[in-house]
């Protein structure tokens, strides 16, 4: 493992021109670590980690969720979108997109649904940036994520922590698809 961290920290591969990007590492905040409770005494297990907010992490970011997760694939599409759009959105929006910028994304599995949170690093210098719902501008190229987040996940919400930093949170319900079966039980 040591050998692992240390060529994360070197900045040349064996191949002498590329650099070695930096690894995952995972969340230890307390506030990272544990889900949004709606309920008083929802059981969970989850799982947190950090990292650089570079657009190439948003791959490594819906690794995880699949591993974490293991959910059917079906169920897994409409959560990975919306978690890529919260990821972008911090890169975009925040510092998180800044050089050494970090994101934090949390999962977590509840009684029945699937809960993300992605935490961005704080708002840029001199900028109030606030999560909400903008009005849709057909001509505009952005402006869609949270729109995208509100209409597939069954609950959504946004966290603003005392460090500065946002969290912006979703739950997906998980669907029996066995209960989802046509009247004459016929397979899909």
């Amino acid at each position: 493992m040591a050998a692992l961290v240390e060529q994360a920290k070197n900045t040349e591969t064996d191949t002498g021109n590329r650099e070695v990007p930096p690894l995952p590492k995972r969340a230890t905040a307390p506030s990272d670590r544990a889900p949004v409770l709606l309920e008083p005494h929802d059981e969970f297990t989850g799982s947190a980690m950090t990292v650089p907010g570079e657009p190439a992490y948003a791959k490594i970011m819906r690794r995880r969720l699949r591993t974490l997760a293991s959910l059917p694939d079906w169920e897994l599409r409409p959560i990975e979108l919306l978690a890529s759009e919260l990821f972008n959105n911090c890169i975009r929006h925040t510092r998180s997109g800044d050089p050494g910028g970090e994101i934090t994304i949390s999962v977590f599995k509840l009684a029945g649904r699937t809960q993300v949170r992605i935490t961005d690093a704080g708002p840029r210098d001199g900028e109030i940036t606030v999560p909400h719902l903008r009005p849709l501008d057909p001509d505009d190229e952005s402006g869609r994520g949270l729109h995208l987040v509100a209409t597939g996940a069954s609950r959504w919400g946004t966290i603003h922590h005392d460090d500065g930093r946002t969290s912006v949170w979703f739950e997906v319900d998980r669907i029996d698809r066995n209960l989802a079966r046509p009247a004459d039980h016929t397979e899909w």
